[in-house]
């Protein structure tokens, strides 16, 4: 995985590092170029401007046996109206105009800048949306959602510590787990250049000319049931005890909770863990891993049918989840 540093300023050297690129992707080097939970998640216009709101069904509808001459019996249901925020994260891609003044391919340079900047968003901002609580405007996290284990929605490995991981499994779709945008705006991140505008100096020393563009996302979490999102936590790396290979009964067991029993649903796990899984699938030592391939995608492991996809915003350093 790359490191990116976001409040980094450009310098001369790197800009003619980056200059005479054939291609955006080219500077991404190690970074992923495809998303796999962004290449996933359905995304549906919000209800409302700022906020989506939407009815979760608590208790379904039912009819009885009945005879000639006598009475329907009436179907009721209930259902309770559940509303989620639209929230906005944003940042700016920054590029002082006097770099771009020592450089021939002048384009080039800003849009690997670019490029990098929008890369960093992308998982800073998926790391936020499994994690992050109590910041001003921000979602309420996956983790917040799913934040004990009640082996209905959340079940353990049980590992202990501060070095743990999760898996994550969705079912998408408009009646599971997808995500909402504005209702005027586009689905996933949008840029905007700005074009050459005067800003602060990152020194703080006064203003300066600088090459502007603006990138937003407008998400809301939206859960239509609650089965559709289910969260395996207390996962230990490869060669300890509890992990996610001695442990894969778990995944068998949460699979089944799901809605449609896993039919529609996809798991994500991070880097560490997606080694171990395809390590088991290749080797087949286990007849539950597997790979597939699947048109477009190329080879996906699965485990127990269930596939199997990498999301970089999971860490190894989770605490114990109770």
């Amino acid at each position: 995985m790359g490191i990116l540093d976001s409040t980094k300023a450009m310098n001369i050297a790197e800009a003619v590092k980056r200059a005479g690129f054939d291609s955006q992707a080219a500077v991404l080097g190690e970074l992923q170029a495809k998303n796999d939970f962004l290449d996933e998640v359905p995304w549906l216009p919000a209800s409302h401007g700022s906020y989506h709101k939407f009815l979760k069904a608590k208790r379904l509808g039912k009819g009885d046996f009945s005879k000639i001459n006598t009475g329907i019996p009436s179907i009721t249901s209930g259902a309770d109206e559940m509303t989620e925020p639209v929230t906005l994260y944003e940042g700016e891609s920054i590029v002082d105009s006097r770099i771009l003044e020592g450089v021939v391919d002048k384009a080039s340079v800003r849009d690997s800048e670019d490029v990098l900047s929008l890369e960093g968003m992308v998982q800073d901002w998926l790391q936020a949306l499994i994690y992050q609580t109590g910041k001003i405007g921000s979602l309420k996290a996956l983790a917040e959602r799913r934040n004990a284990v009640d082996n209905k929605y959340v079940f353990s490995c049980g590992g202990a510590g501060s070095d743990l991981s999760s898996m994550w499994i969705f079912e998408f779709g408009e009646a599971g787990f997808h995500l909402r945008h504005n209702t005027l705006g586009t689905p996933g991140f949008s840029n905007t250049d700005m074009g050459k505008v005067r800003v602060k100096a990152p020194d703080g020393t006064g203003d300066m000319w600088a090459w502007v563009r603006l990138y937003k996302i407008y998400a809301a979490i939206v859960l239509r049931n609650e089965r559709a999102l289910l969260r395996i936590a207390n996962i230990k790396k490869d060669g300890e005890t509890n992990n996610l290979i001695d442990k894969y009964n778990v995944i068998l067991k949460a699979k089944n909770e799901l809605q449609n029993v896993g039919r529609d649903a996809i798991g994500f796990v991070n880097r560490t863990l997606k080694a171990q899984i395809d390590i088991m699938a290749f080797n087949k030592q286990n007849g539950a891993f597997s790979v597939r391939d699947i048109t477009g995608f190329g080879p996906i492991v699965s485990i127990a049918g269930l596939p199997i996809r990498m999301m970089e915003g999971i860490t190894d350093t989770e605490s114990t989840v109770a």
